[in-house]
């Protein structure tokens, strides 16, 4: 009972020792995963940002710094202007900052970029500065120059007196914010789309941006027609900054300085390849622990079923198996030999012993005799105590005549021992042996056991301290 407890102690202290390890272990392989996936986003949003201020906010910064400009201003309200002027100053601009500049003077009908090309401003050649002119907007964005489509930061210059001079700005190369958006759509898997008030996308990083297609006498692709705006439209989440489900995660932010939206979206965690591809190898490393941690498990809770099977069937007193152990091992005996002898062995007149000396003196009898026993057997032989003062021995593969002999070097052993009881007188004790030899492979250790009993049996009858066959 007491190997019980302890057993039992063991085991929940094992199982609650696994729990922990696997929490832990779930719990560091996850937040790893999710602190990973926190520091790509993070990772994703500094460029991101980057790209929006050197491509986006840097030229209407560009264009309002022009429009601003009090000697342009000046000098573009002369009745005679000189044209290379103009273009020297649009080019120097142009080369600074890396972009097309233009300015549109009403007063003098045409329009001048930084690539020297000049517009009359008809209705017909330029269509987009009527269409601007209207709108009660100081600043707009507008794509144009179907050949070779751009971004145009329009701000309108106005005098002193509020008089409307005409446009001036800078412009991106649609094919240039293609590439950059593309490639930052390659590298962290998002992508973008920049609307303006109506809903239209004006900018994006996926092919909905074909810069053919963005002139205004072409179409424009709306927000609402995109499959996941749909899905977060009709659950009423558009509004909110951060939106998602099981397919896309949407961050929407203003740009106000253009009164457009950006939106970025980003396939769900798992679906995206890098992110996937982490989470399956710490998975790996996790279920590896795991595996680990329940070999271990399982190893202690068999080792212990081990030796509490054999405390189970170990004699206390002799510390030799007992009954059931001998049970238990036979069925594997019969499976590795063919035959053996079975011997039973008793002490003679024990009860007497105990009478005469007590049961303490009795228990040392059987303690010695059982260690004499044990040690002058092979190892593969069988050593049990079979109850009271009796002994089983089963020896494989050995004939009666080895058998006999085996026993006789035993019988004479323990005739020798001496003993002394607690009055401090010395005595001697003997042991009966009966013998049967059998093959193991049909045969029942109950019938094999009672054969070896006849034997003792006769031992017993002759005059005890001898050795019978049967």
């Amino acid at each position: 009972m007491k190997f019980v407890r302890q057993f039992n102690h063991y085991i929940t202290v094992i199982f609650f020792a696994t729990i922990i390890l696997i929490i832990a272990s779930s719990y560091y392989t996850f937040k790893e995963v999710v602190g990973i996936q926190h520091q790509r986003q993070q990772e994703a949003l500094v460029p991101l940002f980057s790209l929006i201020n050197s491509e986006v906010i840097r030229p209407l910064s560009v264009a309002h710094f022009m429009s601003n400009d009090h000697l342009m201003i000046s000098y573009i309200q002369k009745h005679q202007i000189d044209k290379k002027e103009l273009l020297d100053y649009l080019l120097r601009l142009a080369t600074n900052y890396n972009m097309l500049t233009f300015i549109a003077l009403e007063q003098h009908g045409f329009m001048l970029d930084s690539n020297n090309k000049e517009t009359m401003l008809d209705e017909k050649s330029a269509e987009w500065y009527h269409r601007l002119k209207v709108i009660n907007k100081d600043q707009i964005a507008d794509i144009g120059n179907l050949d070779n489509p751009h971004l145009y930061f329009d701000v309108k210059i106005f005098n002193e007196n509020k008089e409307f001079l005409g446009f001036i700005g800078a412009a991106i190369d649609l094919n240039y914010f293609a590439d950059k958006f593309t490639a930052y759509n390659e590298l962290f898997g998002f992508e973008i789309y920049f609307v303006d008030q109506d809903n239209n996308i004006i900018l994006s990083s996926d092919h909905l941006m074909k810069t053919e297609s963005h002139h205004r006498k072409n179409e424009i692709v709306n927000i609402s027609s995109l499959p996941w705006f749909q899905r977060f439209n009709s659950k009423n989440q558009t509004n909110n900054d951060i939106f998602f489900d099981d397919e896309t995660l949407v961050t929407q932010m203003p740009i106000q300085a253009l009164d457009w939206k950006l939106y970025v979206a980003s396939p769900s965690s798992f679906q995206q390849q890098a992110l996937g591809l982490l989470f399956y190898r710490k998975f790996a490393v996790f279920a590896f622990v795991i595996i680990i941690i329940s070999l271990i498990f399982i190893r202690c809770v068999s080792y212990f079923k081990t030796v509490l099977i054999k405390d189970s069937k170990i004699d206390f007193l002799t510390k030799l198996p007992n009954r059931s152990f001998i049970y238990w091992e036979f069925g594997r005996l019969q499976k590795e030999y063919e035959n053996a002898s079975i011997v039973i062995a008793d002490i003679d007149h024990f009860k007497q012993i105990n009478d005469q000396y007590g049961h303490l003196v009795g228990d040392n009898v059987l303690q010695t005799q059982a260690n004499k026993m044990a040690s002058s057997l092979r190892e593969m032989d069988l050593i049990a105590r079979w109850g009271g003062e009796e002994f089983v021995m089963i020896l494989p593969n050995t004939t009666k005549e080895q058998a006999f002999d085996i026993c006789e070097r035993i019988r004479q052993d323990i005739a020798k021992l001496s003993f002394e009881s607690d009055d401090g007188k010395s005595f001697t004790t003997t042991t009966s042996f009966g013998i049967s030899q059998t093959t193991l492979k049909n045969s029942g250790l109950d019938t094999i056991i009672a054969e070896a009993d006849k034997a003792l049996y006769m031992a017993k009858s002759n005059g005890r301290n001898q050795i019978a066959t049967f």
